[in-house]
């Protein structure tokens, strides 16, 4: 799985593309250790280009949220669209992990 970070302001952003699945968790798991272990502010999970999302992406996404909530720091989503968000939605995660519509919409929300 190809993804891409960067810093903005007072968060750290993570862009996944395609699909966030069995088949690509492990790619990033490593990467999601090291935002929770070396970086200080909040995380944002950039999934405007993911167009699959199924347990192993859920549960990792429940795992960085819990993780960071321990050290006072908040998860949130970006971008979710399609049956991604549908899912999220039925499963009431996005009641849980906020979602902004993009990494501009969640700064000026800080």
């Amino acid at each position: 799985m190809d993804y891409a970070t960067w810093h903005a302001q007072s968060c750290d952003v993570i862009s996944l593309t395609d699909q966030f699945n069995a088949e690509t968790v492990n790619a990033v798991r490593s990467h999601f250790d090291h935002l929770i272990r070396d970086c200080a502010g909040d995380v944002l999970v950039d999934m405007s280009s993911v167009k699959e999302l199924d347990s192993s992406g859920i549960g990792a996404l429940v795992f960085l949220y819990k993780r960071l909530k321990i050290e006072n720091r908040q998860l949130a989503l970006v971008g979710v669209n399609g049956k991604p968000d549908e899912l999220l939605s039925m499963l009431r995660i996005n009641q849980a992990i906020k979602q902004y519509n993009d990494v501009e919409d969640y700064l000026s929300n800080l």
